[in-house]
């Protein structure tokens, strides 16, 4: 089956929050803050009204502005700290929203925030994590002492005991660079409030279209099914996207109070400042292990810088990182402390991999480290400590997702074989006729997939025989209509004419698309409603032909007898049967089914394996990624293609991550790379051919035997090139400006060096 989505995108009859127009829509513009720390002390917008400003919203003009946003997501160890939907005394980063300009249009509402006059008293800007958690540092919130916002815990055996009686110990300090999920369509909301029907419509750029839901009924008081929440097309969320924010409770809000449309759409530079960051990470690592290379202690401390405020599942990656800080490996004794510092910069939430990129780059650094102090290959030190078939189910030390937390299925060392095999890996140094040295890195990854495992589908036949979707998932390109189609097809023979997905009118309740759970969750629910609307059908079609219905079967929108014989009833009959008036009608309005897919206890888990050939200039520490292999676990693909483009896209994104994409901000907390010229993200130009493997195993965790791809991609990536990088720079190298994200050329010259290492050897042709 081809791509459903795929005819509307490329023929520009997609959807999207700026395609929608309306009668009498008027256009909204928010002012934010030009400081990083400041009190507000006084907001004059009287020019800006009188030059025709249609309204101009502050906080002391929202009635519930001392309320604050619910959370899909709350851990009970943050300390407050959530942002309010409009800065009041107080800003507390560079493009805090401040005020809500209303005009005609864009361009008029754009001039007429000009006019405002703000009256800002600088305060002491916390630029750094450091800094933040100084004893002279100003708090940004009361309840944040020392600046921390929170505290997590990831404890098993006894990780401090078992250090001192190792024989071998290493520490070692990685920081992962702040990044932006930069989804190609940048945020945005069209709300119209029905005042009559005391209804609201809200068109909205979001992963969580039911999270926006009950933010927007909860603040606004308004009843959840008087609140429609729409997101038909959403150009990529990459976990930006995968809360509510401020801008759309207050656009809507506006919308009632003017009683008529109004939109808002982010531009890029907007979205750099105000669209939540992400990683952000300073590691601390130490291993214990014995002369074998065995780990059996692990201790770490994480800073993770969290910015102004805690945004909606604002510390969750810092949780995920401390829960998967063990990869996996069998670790028996781990103990890691993270802290959630809060800084005058952008909030920061979930990014592709929420954590696990963070966790997966100084495990698998350290990795390779170990192997050189043993002088033992990097795949064999994997070897010996991996999680083997003959120890599942394992219960790694994974406290956010619960007690049932199992690697349950796979065979990891196989898997780390057939990729050192597969992708031509070795561990020499070559000299490329270029001049140029290259060298493999490998690196593992597990990704947890299926988090928030409750989600919602339902199928109808009407009376002509056609089939309709309706799902709690939402696209951002994913293919989550294509694969959820091709799954109800399977089990009822005939491909649903409509998918609907991202409306809450469709659904009384539903998630959305993050965590890589599309087809873990939203594809069992899919499958779920099928069988059970399956059995419907049968048992319909048994009562108007009198034969039990386990003598029937569908096939291609029909009935026939199990032995082959067609039965001549056809679905549209069974449809009209069922009907108010129709012979079988009792009580039931359609010939519907649906169900709700409870996989709360079981997260499913992908091991990936990545192999990177890195190849670096000794004259300037340029480098480049000459060939990438990677062997994903994907189990069941429900669509092959969309699998693939999941994950080499995942790839690309990772070597982005890896190399090139940085927020940075100066001593004042202002954003030095607010635009597409300073941030810098990996394009088609610069990534290589990437030669993609899969592995099929069967995960008992979900009833198609799924796993997430998602973003499995992204996490080995850093590690693998990083790891290569440091194969080139020799045993005898500092190493130590390698383990800073992104990668940088003058961070690689420093580190590398032209004495030969271990293995070194001259190649005659290009690579």
């Amino acid at each position: 089956m081809g791509r459903r989505e795929d005819p509307r995108l490329l023929k520009a009859r997609a959807r999207f929050a700026d395609d929608i127009h309306l009668d009498r829509m008027v256009h909204g513009v928010f002012l934010r803050s030009p400081m990083a720390h400041a009190n507000v002390v006084s907001i004059d917008a009287s020019r800006a009204l009188s030059a025709g400003a249609r309204a101009v919203l502050t906080a002391r003009d929202l009635p519930f502005i001392e309320r604050r946003l619910a959370a899909r997501y709350w851990n009970p160890n943050i300390r407050g700290g959530k942002p309010p939907l409009l800065a009041v005394d107080r800003v507390r980063y560079v493009g805090e929203p401040v005020a809500l300009f209303v005009a005609d249009d864009r361009y008029r509402a754009e001039d007429l925030a000009l006019l405002v006059e703000v009256d800002y008293r600088p305060l002491p800007v916390l630029a750094t994590a450091e800094a933040a958690m100084g004893p002279e540092a100003l708090r940004l919130h009361d309840e944040w002492e020392g600046n921390v916002a929170a505290e997590l815990v990831n404890q098993a055996g006894d990780a401090g005991a078992v250090m001192d009686r190792c024989p071998r110990r290493l520490s070692r300090r990685f920081r992962f660079g702040r990044q932006s999920g930069l989804p190609l369509e940048p945020r945005g909301c069209v709300a119209e409030f029905d005042a009559g029907r005391n209804r609201l419509t809200a068109w909205v750029s979001t992963q969580t279209h039911y999270s926006v839901r009950g933010n927007l009924a909860e603040l606004l008081d308004l009843p959840e099914q008087a609140v429609r929440v729409v997101a038909e097309d959403v150009g990529g969320g990459f976990g930006a996207k995968s809360r509510p924010y401020p801008e759309e409770i207050v656009v809507s809000y506006a919308s009632r109070l003017l009683g008529r449309p109004v939109k808002w759409i982010e531009d890029r530079s907007e979205s750099l400042r105000a669209t939540t960051h992400s990683r952000a990470t300073d590691t601390r690592i130490e291993v214990g292990y014995d002369d074998d290379g065995r780990i059996h202690a692990l201790r770490a401390r994480l800073i993770v810088d969290i910015g102004a405020y805690v945004a909606a599942s604002g510390v969750l990656a810092a949780e995920v990182a401390a829960g998967q800080c063990a990869g996996p490996y069998r670790i028996p004794n781990v103990e890691v402390n993270a802290l959630c510092v809060g800084t005058n910069k952008t909030p920061a939430a979930t990014y592709r991999g929420a954590g696990q990129p963070e966790a997966t780059f100084p495990l698998e650094c350290m990795l390779d480290l170990v192997a050189a102090d043993l002088g033992i290959s990097a795949s064999e030190v994997r070897l010996r400590n991996i999680v083997a078939p003959c120890d599942m189910p394992y219960a790694p030390s994974i406290p956010y997702a619960g007690p049932g937390a199992r690697f349950e299925s796979g065979d990891f060392p196989a898997m780390v074989r057939r990729a050192a095999d597969r992708s031509g890996y070795d561990e020499c140094v070559e000299t490329l006729p270029s001049g140029e040295r290259a060298a493999w890195g490998l690196a593992c990854g597990i990704e947890a997939t299926g988090f928030v495992g409750l989600e919602a589908a339902r199928i109808r036949v009407d009376r002509t025989g056609k089939v309709a979707l309706w799902s709690g998932l939402t696209t951002q390109g994913q293919g989550q209509e294509t694969a959820c189609a091709g799954v109800v097809a399977e089990i009822l023979g005939v491909v649903p004419e409509q998918v609907r997905l991202g409306d809450t009118d469709a659904l009384a309740f539903g998630h959305g698309t993050f965590a890589s759970r599309g087809a873990v969750v939203g594809a069992n629910a899919a499958a779920g409603a099928a069988r059970r609307l399956r059995a419907r059908i049968l048992e319909c079609a048994g009562a108007l032909l009198q034969r039990p219905p386990g003598e029937l079967e569908m096939r291609r929108g029909a009935i026939a007898y199990r032995g082959g014989e067609t039965t001549g009833l056809s679905l549209a009959e069974i449809a009209r049967a069922v009907s108010p008036g129709g012979q079988l009608h009792a009580g039931d309005a359609a010939l519907e089914a649906e169900f709700v897919h409870d996989s709360r206890g079981a997260l499913t888990f992908a091991l990936s394996v990545h192999a990177a050939r890195v190849a670096v200039d000794r004259q300037s520490g340029r480098f480049r990624i000459a060939d990438y292999y990677v062997l994903h676990d994907s189990g069941r693909m429900l669509n092959e293609m969309i699998v693939e483009g999941q994950i080499v896209g995942g790839a690309v994104e990772g070597m982005g991550c890896a190399a090139l994409s940085e927020i940075l901000y100066d001593e004042n907390g202002q954003l030095l790379t607010g635009t597409l010229a300073d941030y810098l993200v990996m394009t088609a130009a610069e990534a290589p051919r990437i030669r993609l493997d899969h592995v099929r195993s069967a995960p008992t965790t979900n009833p198609l035997g799924v796993r997430g791809v998602g973003e499995g991609g992204v996490m080995p990536v850093p590690p693998a090139v990083v790891n290569a990088v440091s194969r080139i720079a020799g045993p005898r190298a500092d190493l130590e400006p390698l383990y800073s994200l992104p990668l940088r050329p003058e961070a690689v010259l420093a580190a590398t060096n032209e004495r030969p290492g271990a293995c070194e050897k001259t190649s005659e042709t290009g690579g």
